[in-house]
Parts: C-alpha cells; structure tokens; sequence
C-alpha cells in the first residue's frame, strides 16, 4: 500500500488534552499561540509547481502571510466541512493557528511554522495537536506528490529528521486510511470530495534530547497544480516526562501517577509482576525504596517506559533577607531559601509583594517604595505533587520613597487627613509640639505639619513636610424665584457643587420640582468633600378670583348694555373680552360695554384673565343670550326706521276682527291686500329659536302710527 511507503515514521494519537496551562509554562513560551501571535514561531511560505504547468517554483521566504498562516482567537466551527463537525479550535483552548486556507493563488503553494525548543527535563514531553482538510484531485493525471498535503517533523539540532514516530506526512488520496472523514465541496472546479480528520493529538518523548535544541516543523500544502487545497489547524503544550507522585510528609497510602496520552499503561512492581492497567496507581501503604516501572504504548504502538522509586517528600518552604541598611539606598533586599531538598528537586515561586514574581532559588529584588512587604514563597518538590508555603513580613526603608499622601485643604466638618507611607512607624509634628504617632493625622487648622519616618531598628528619615490651608470659600447657589401659583409647580436649580442632596425629597439631582409649599433644604458638596447648605420657602400663590356676575341675563336691540362685576382684589388686574371684539381691555370692577349689532339671536362669550399682584393668573366667560326686541309700537312711514314688525321672525298679524293681516318672516310693513292699514292697535303671534334650539312664541299687541 502506498500509505507505507510515504508515512516514514509511526505516529501516536492522545485522546486525552493534556491541560493547556502547559502553553504558558516559561519553558515552551506560546507554543499553544496563547500570546494571540507568532512570537517564538518562524513562518515561511514558497511555491512549488508540477513539471510541465505554468506553475512557478518559488524559494522559502522567511515570515507570516494573509490567508496562509493565521492565528485563530475567536471559537467557531470550519465553513468548508461545514455545520458543526469540525471546531477551529479544539476543546479546553483559547487559541490555535490556521496553517494554509482555501486560497489557492497561483497554484502549488506551501506554507509552514516551525518552532525551536530547548529541551530540558521540565518540557521533556512534547504534545501536538492537529486537525486536517484536503480536497482530493482524484484523477490519474494528478501523481500523488502533486496532491495536496499536511506533514509535521521533528528535526535535531543540525536540521537532521530526527527517526521518531511523532512524524506524520499525509497526502489526499492517503486519507482514505482510517481515522478521516468525508463530505464534499463545491468549487470553481465542481463538486468534489473533501477528506477531514477532527482534532487529533499526537506525543513525542524528547528525553533523549534534554540539552539540545530540536525544532518540530508543520507544512500544508496545496495541489501543484491550481485546482485543490489543503489546510491544517494545530496547537501544541509541553510538560515534564515523569511519574508523578503523591506521596507527602503526612500521607499515608501513595499515588503514582504516568504522564497522560497513551493508550494502555502496564504497572509492574520490582519483581516484575503487573500491579495495575490505569494512568494511576494508589498503593496503601507502600514499601519506601521499593521501585515501580510503568510501560506505555501508544495507539500505534510507540512504547515509552518510565520507572519510579516509593520516597517520601518533604518540601520545606523557609527564607531569609539581609538586615535593611540605614545607609545604604538601594532599597534591594536578597533572599535566601533555607532548605535543599531531601529527594527529587526544587522548583521555586516567589511573591514579592509589589506586583512582581521571580522562580530563582534565592533571588535579590529591588523594591519601588519603602515599607512593609508580604512576601511569599511557594516550594514544588517534583517528581512528586508535594509542595510548601511561607509568608513574611519583609521591611524596606529607602527615606527617598517614605513620604505623605492627603489632602491639602480642610474645611468645616471635613478635616485634611494627612497619610504616611513607606516607614516602619511615624512621628507627626507642628513647629516644635509632637501632635501624634500614627500612621495618619487629621488636620482642621492651617499651618505647616511634619512627618518623620522609622524603620523598625529607628533608622529616621529627615521630616517631611506638608502644608494645610483652609478650602477657598466656593460660590453655592439656588434659582431665584420661592413661589408658585396654585394647581402649579415650581421648578428649584441649585448650582456650583458637584454632588446635591435635597431634603425632604432625598433627590440627589442638581434639581426639584416643588408642587407641595413649605421649606426645603438643599446640601451641595465641593470636590473636595466641603459641604454648603441653602434653606428655600417655597410658598403657592392663590389663584386670583374670576368668577363675576352679569347685569342682565339677555340683551336685545333697546336693552344693549351690559354691566359685568367681580370683588375688586387689591393688585389684582383684570382683562375683559366681551365677544364682539378680539381685544382684551384692561378695566377695574365693575365693568359696563354697549353693543352696536343686536340685531341677529345668538350670544356674546364675555370672558375675563385677571393677573395677581403674586404674577397668577386665572381665567373665566360666560356667555349673554341676544334675544328679539317686541316693540308696541312701529312707524312703517319710508323713513328706514321703525318700518318693519318683527323681520326675521315667524309672524303672524291679526285685526280687531281676527282677520289675517299677514303671514311670513320678511316683517310686517302696515299693509293688507297693497292697501295702508289706518293707525290703530293690531295684535301678532310671533315664532322664534332661541341659542339653546329651544321654540319659543311671543303674542302681544302693537299701535300702528304714521
């Protein structure tokens, strides 16, 4: 089969991640891209083209390309296999690296990332993991070197391949062999198959290595031709390759346990006799001295063996630091750790209490500020998981960074407090009078205050001074305006600080709207915490009084005057409208108006705005019926006065005798049959519709005089 002659080396799938962590250890620096870079990878890209095809080949240009080396920092899932089936990054990571892309240029390109470790008994176990897909020609005219392709080697120091079945070469037509996926794509080129493998892990034992230098390469690699791509994710960690045991100062029964990633574990105990299958092996109380082998075999059969020896560890976390100097300034202290480790060896982490870690075994720091530091060391004891702890309190005292913090200012209920940093203990003073040996001091007169600064042995600093002045008086202020008119509101801005509090309403705004009389108190407080406090009384205004009575209830052609009366208030003005004007006219009570046009039925709309002397206002109207004038009299002699009975109304007018005389509603001019009547009294029956649609009927008598 072909697959044996192209995959030159075995290669072992874990189907277990080993934690991620790992990525970040100091040792293997973002081999997992966790930095969201390339930083410690080298990329190249080049092209290769088939024999025969237009296809240029291109040499190895060192560096990152769009679309042929990408770090993936965001999950999701890969658009060319499509749905959900293959994650660009693979469960329990943050990050990966896209190696190749569907771009396929001008055919043959190649794409690769190498990255270069120094191999040392804490990275001694390398692990990869990768996910495949490669678009298959599946033709005779394509040879299977033209393919598209995914290799990974690990080479030694001098470049050479080193023979390890970590090794892995891939070509399309291979991934029909067990362990890939298919599906389809359609292209420029049809629809075609697609082969895909999902997130595969593979290890590689650099024991043999540990000093030297290997690098381990990933290449993709489209078809030589133009039509067919080929595409990888990868994301690799390290770790230490060694049993891992628990067995402690204080335990009782043991843990063995062997590095994750292989298929099947064998224990054996030192005469040989299998004792367990499991990653883990617990052992009650176990033997000390007493040796255990574990065989490990890999998917395809790559073995590794490791031994282990029952020891009790037992870390002892303890440290030391020279005596702080008064006269030397350089604010470094060293550190010592106490105690070499009775079995395995000793990894160190140190917590300097400023921000800043060191793993050396005994460090020398050089702190930024003066005083109390708590610093912690943390002691691992590998091979084994025991570890210790310890913390101290550490003093520095450089009197260049012992110095004051606080405010400058006071002000009433809001004293300067004045903060001392970076000695042991303090003295505070004004002029010549001690006021306190505190940390702090709180201050409420102006002046100028010292400060002395100790170590803990009373090496002193010179004194430190800070001067304290009252706050500057600041400008607090409400809106003017106290009052509102009735069935009103008013709105209360106060002004100048940055932070209010208003009372009763608990508002914490720059303003309130007051709908309720009484006083309201408003505190506001400066930047500086000062407090200025302003009492409003708010007071409502009553409404002036509209309502005013009417001299008459009706007006008519002779009766056309109208008198309007209100209680006079003092500085209260009033505003009348009688309605058969658009003007206003200001007048006192009472009021009186003549109408010139009463001639129809209908109403005036009298209205009145009266304005306080407080600015409230208030308005009112009633209305005034005008009603048919019935004269018992009328002149029908041509004069254009008087000439008419009743125009615009039904009308009916009757002799002495009854008889009719006239009907209809043009008026009555004095005649009967074209012929004037003779001066005399004659009665009428007159019909009308008042404002109100109401009929009403009106008969009386009128003397006729020409």
């Amino acid at each position: 089969m072909k697959i044996i002659i192209r995959i030159f080396f075995c290669f072992f799938f874990l189907l277990i991640a080993l934690p991620k962590a790992y990525g970040k250890d100091p040792y293997c620096q973002n081999l997992g891209f966790e930095l969201g870079d390339f930083t410690n990878w080298e990329g190249y890209t080049w092209s290769e083209g088939q024999p025969g095809t237009p296809i240029p080949t291109t040499p190895k240009v060192f560096g990152t390309k769009a679309n042929r080396q990408t770090v993936i920092t965001s999950t999701g899932y890969d658009p060319v296999v499509g749905g959900t089936k293959l994650k660009v990054i693979p469960t329990g990571y943050a990050t990966s690296a896209r190696l190749g892309s569907t771009y396929l240029g001008n055919g043959g390109l190649r794409q690769s990332l190498t990255y270069a470790l120094d191999v040392s008994k804490e990275n001694a176990f390398l692990v990869y993991h990768f996910a495949v897909v490669l678009l298959d020609p599946h033709d005779a005219s394509h040879e299977v070197i033209d393919e598209p392709r995914f290799k990974v080697t690990i080479l030694d120091q001098s470049g050479n391949i080193i023979p390890d079945c970590a090794n892995y070469d891939v070509f399309a037509s291979d991934a029909r062999i067990g362990g890939w996926q298919q599906g389809s794509y359609t292209g420029s080129f049809g629809t075609q198959t697609l082969f895909w493998r999902d997130w595969t892990a593979v290890g590689v034992d650099l024991s043999k290595y540990i000093g030297q230098k290997i690098t381990i390469e990933f290449m993709t690699a489209n078809c030589r031709r133009a039509g067919h791509f080929g595409y990888a994710y990868l994301v690799a960690e390290c770790q230490p390759l060694y049993i891992s045991v628990k067995f402690c100062s204080n335990d009782v029964a043991a843990t063995l346990t062997a590095p994750t990633g292989f298929e099947t574990y064998s224990w054996k105990d030192g005469k040989g006799a299998v004792v367990g299958d499991k990653q883990e092996l617990a052992l009650a109380n176990p033997e000390e001295g007493a040796t255990y082998a574990c065989d490990m075999v890999s998917a395809t059969g790559c073995p590794v063996s490791l031994t282990s020896k029952i020891i009790k560890y037992e870390p002892n976390a303890d440290f030391k630091y020279d005596l702080v100097d008064c006269n030397v300034h350089t604010n470094s202290i060293k550190f010592s750790n106490l105690h070499a480790p009775l079995n395995g060896y000793l990894e160190y982490k140190w917590d300097f209490g400023d921000g800043t870690q060191s793993n050396l075994p005994s460090p020398t720091h050089v702190y930024s500020t003066s005083g109390m530091h708590t610093v912690s060391l943390v002691v691992k004891n590998p091979p084994s998981t025991c570890f210790d702890s310890v913390s101290k309190q550490v003093e520095t005292f450089n009197p260049p960074f012992v110095g004051i913090t606080g405010d400058s200012t006071f002000c009433d209920n809001h004293p300067a407090i004045l903060k001392a940093y970076g000695a042991h203990h303090y003295s505070w003073g004004k002029d010549a009078e001690v006021l306190s040996t505190a940390d702090s001091l709180s201050v409420s007169k102006a002046g100028t205050y010292w400060m002395l600064g100790y170590s803990s042995n009373n090496c002193v600093t010179e004194k430190k001074y800070k001067t304290i002045n009252e706050e500057p008086d600041w400008e607090f202020a409400v809106s003017d305006g106290s009052s509102y008119c009735e069935s009103d509101s008013l709105t209360v801005i106060a002004s100048g600080a940055v932070k209010y509090q208003w009372s009763p309403t608990n508002k914490t705004t720059d303003r309130i709207t007051v709908k309720t009389p009484g006083i309201y108190r408003v505190t506001g407080t400066n930047p500086r915490g000062c407090e200025k406090t302003i009492d409003i009384n708010i007071i409502e205004n009553k409404l002036p009084k509209v309502d005013f009575t009417l001299s008459t209830a009706t007006l008519d052609r002779r009766h056309n005057q109208l008198t309007c009366t209100i209680p006079q208030e003092e500085g209260t003005r009033y505003y009348w409208n009688f309605g058969d004007n658009e003007v206003y006219t200001e007048s006192v009570s009472p009021v009186s108006h003549t109408y010139t046009d009463l001639s129809q039925i209908g109403k005036y709309t009298i209205s009145l705005r009266a304005k306080s002397i407080a600015g409230c206002e208030d308005f009112s109207s009633q209305q005034i019926e005008i009603v048919p004038f019935f004269p018992n009299v009328f002149t029908p002699n041509g004069d254009g006065v008087n000439d008419l009975l009743l125009e615009g109304l039904e009308l009916f007018v009757f002799d002495r005798n009854g008889l009719v005389l006239y009907k209809g509603n043009s008026g009555w001019d004095g005649t009967y049959n074209g012929r004037n009547m003779d001066n005399d009294s004659y009665f009428y029956t007159a019909n009308y519709t008042d404002i109100n649609n109401q009929l009403h009927t009106k008969k009386g008598f009128v003397t006729l005089i020409r």
